[in-house]
């Protein structure tokens, strides 16, 4: 049985419990050292609201789908994606991520056309065609690392479904060179001296700088080849060719301004980048656990072959596989991509029946919250057909958000949805993973969460029934 949690009642000028923290700085090393023990900790002994400090910065950390909803949903404006998510600037620039109010909900409806339920479908033909071409590359016995492997095909869907164009292996590579350099280098901004160490020319400062450089390079070349090409109807196409009722000339007091040349170079990083990691990284997840469950890897293979046989999936097929997509939700589950979503209070608000004052940060922690039993019986076993028994939208609300929620909900979650069930209908069913020997699967959350140090497993080609 799925509960409705509550809250206890608290004075107004009350402090949630937390963690005490080491001096000056807070429980900033303690999170940024175990992030997931930190979270896990908080909720297991504070319950729905715990409060600490990054530095003097406060913090609360909600798990009650009740607050977390009117942090993400934010019927009352009160929260922006606050100074946390800053870090992401050097990254993503003036991109969708991280604007706000009038700006945001602009750039929202000029790509809303890109992402309408219509227009996803007719991508799905393209995330097959990919997951075939790699499945064919593919052998019995073959060892490989799947997060290489998931990460590489979502980024030549993206490439293809949103932009029009190919990836070439030069460039890929180029694109996870750059995202492994901005995580480490983000990673060190986390640090206590943090602002400090990005005034000097670190390790992980040179790398991210070379790596912004190259992946800079690669969505240009995309720019270039779209200007030259004309408008192809996808989202590259809105941005470069975007202009007001009037012809060329800006107007930006318009809703259909054109973007500036920075502006197309930073939203189409923010897609390139959004469009491909997080969905990598499910699908990676999604084969872990498969590979501890090998049970529910072979439901998933019968699920395949009995709802389409020995062709490939089309999206006709998805409400036939709800078992394979409730594979994707389990990873999702398990693993968020963002384990907390942050945002800062404008004013004084109440949480959890408590004051939280203006300028303090708020997680919304989806990696505890998804695993509440509350809301998720038996919540650390891997169940796929939870989603058949109990589908999402019977679930509390704001109980399960690995996309956020509310006007900032991730703008691709259907692209997403349709892209992870239709990549395991394609290589699950024909090829099993089972982790390579030796190695402990471990996660890690530095710009999403991800298996550390890789995710080496060895293939085994399916017998035909």
């Amino acid at each position: 049985m799925i509960e409705e949690a509550t809250h206890t009642k608290h004075a107004a000028g009350d402090r949630p419990p937390g963690p005490a923290g080491a001096f000056l700085i807070g429980s900033l090393s303690a999170f940024r050292d175990d992030p997931m023990a930190f979270l896990e900790n908080n909720a297991k002994t504070y319950g729905d609201i715990a409060f600490f400090r990054f530095m003097g910065l406060p913090v609360y950390q909600v798990n009650n789908p009740d607050d977390v909803r009117k942090v993400l949903v934010d019927p009352e404006g009160i929260f922006t994606k606050g100074d946390i998510l800053e870090g992401f600037r050097p990254l993503v620039g003036t991109g969708i991520l991280l604007s706000e109010g009038e700006a945001h909900k602009k750039k929202r409806r000029m790509m809303a056309p890109a992402f309408h339920h219509g227009r996803i479908r007719a991508y799905g033909d393209t995330m097959v065609e990919e997951a075939l071409r790699l499945r064919e590359t593919w052998h019995d016995g073959e060892a490989v690392d799947m997060a290489e492997e998931m990460n590489r095909l979502t980024l030549a869907i993206a490439a293809r479904t949103l932009f029009g164009t190919d990836v070439s292996a030069r460039e890929g590579a180029a694109v996870s060179a750059a995202l492994k350099a901005f995580a480490r280098w983000y990673h060190q901004s986390t640090h206590p001296l943090g602002r400090l160490l990005q005034l000097f020319p670190t390790e992980a400062t040179v790398a991210f700088r070379q790596g912004k450089r190259d992946l800079s390079a690669v969505v240009n070349r995309m720019i270039r080849a779209r200007r030259k090409g004309g408008d192809a109807g996808d989202i590259l196409s809105m941005l470069v060719f975007a202009k007001d009722a009037e012809g060329d000339r800006p107007r930006p007091d318009s809703d259909s301004a054109a973007f500036s040349d920075a502006e197309v170079h930073d939203e189409a990083i923010t897609l390139l980048v959004a469009g491909h990691e997080t969905t990598g990284a499910a699908l990676a997840w999604a084969f872990h656990l498969l590979s501890e469950h090998p049970e529910a890897a072979d439901r998933l293979a019968r699920e395949v072959r009995e709802a389409i046989g020995d062709r490939l999936p089309t999206v006709a097929d998805l409400p036939r596989l709800g078992y394979v997509e409730g594979v994707f939700a389990e990873a999702l589950r398990f693993y968020p991509a963002a384990l907390t979503l942050p945002r800062q209070a404008t004013r004084d608000v109440k949480l959890g029946g408590y004051t939280v004052p203006k300028g303090s940060i708020v997680l919304a922690a989806a990696y505890c919250t998804h695993r509440d039993a509350r809301f998720f019986p038996e919540p650390l076993a891997f169940r796929p057909e939870r989603w058949q028994e109990v589908p999402r939208k019977d679930r509390p609300k704001m109980s399960y958000f690995p996309f956020g929620g509310g006007a900032r909900t991730c703008i691709g979650e259907a692209f997403a949805w349709m892209e992870g069930t239709l990549v395991l209908a394609t290589l699950a069913s024909q090829f099993r993973a089972r982790s390579a020997t030796g190695h402990r699967v471990e996660a890690e959350s530095l710009f999403t969460v991800r298996p550390k140090g890789g995710l080496p497993m060895v293939l085994e080609a399916r017998a035909l029934p």
